[in-house]
């Protein structure tokens, strides 16, 4: 299943991406450009994420990937390669790609990127996030499965509207929206259901990014 997360900076998109992910399995990686995830489970090359999951280290919490600043192209070729190789290699565990428009761009998008939405298994979960659907590939949109949408404005309002077909007042709910509010789109909705609803509860979905596991996120909820 594919998800996009897009909306301004300081918003929640890292939050809601890693609480979606732990929603659907605790074996998460994240590809974590801007180290803004901590965790204990840090790896920095195909090696050492490929020890981190025959080791079984993500049931203490995600694999956090940290890219060379220098070598971001290379060192998420690296990743795939052990994560989809061939694709359903593994099963039953999500990963989250965040500020995913470094790795696409309208025109052109990393091949081992294109490789995974298009071909990873319905056991596997992808999140990407950025600010903006103009930053993502086609292939990226065609193939999404869920939108979040955190407030957006200008170009980026448009380019939301555009491509959910929205009316008038889903560009106001949108535009409007509170701070770490969302929208949620549904593009696999079945026909007689709600295609979009509002979540107005960021308690709900919140997760400490110093210890993004499980049994933290149960404790913040249940505790």
């Amino acid at each position: 299943m594919n998800v996009l997360v897009c909306g301004r900076m300081k918003q929640g998109k890292t939050t809601l991406a890693v609480w979606l992910a732990l929603q659907f399995s605790p074996g998460v990686v994240i590809w974590d450009p801007r180290h803004m995830i901590a965790g204990l489970n840090y790896v920095h090359n195909p090696d050492e994420l490929q020890q981190a999951i025959d080791e079984e280290v993500w049931e203490r919490g995600p694999i956090i990937f940290r890219p060379d600043g220098l070598h971001v192209e290379e060192d998420f070729d690296g990743m795939c390669s052990i994560l989809f190789s061939p694709p359903e290699r593994y099963a039953q565990w999500a990963l989250i790609i965040d500020e995913a428009s470094q790795l696409q761009k309208p025109q052109s998008i990393n091949p081992q990127l294109d490789r995974a939405v298009r071909q990873h298994p319905r056991t596997v979960l992808v999140i990407q996030t950025t600010h903006s659907l103009q930053d993502w590939h086609r292939s990226s949109k065609d193939l999404m499965s869920q939108l979040y949408i955190f407030r957006q404005q200008g170009r980026s309002l448009e380019a939301v509207v555009d491509y959910c077909d929205g009316d008038e007042e889903f560009r106001e709910v949108v535009r409007t929206l509170p701070d770490h509010w969302l929208v949620r789109y549904d593009f696999e909705a079945q026909q007689g259901q709600a295609q979009w609803e509002v979540w107005d509860d960021p308690s709900m979905w919140y997760v400490d990014l110093r210890k993004p596991t499980m049994t933290t996120l149960e404790e913040a909820h249940h505790g």
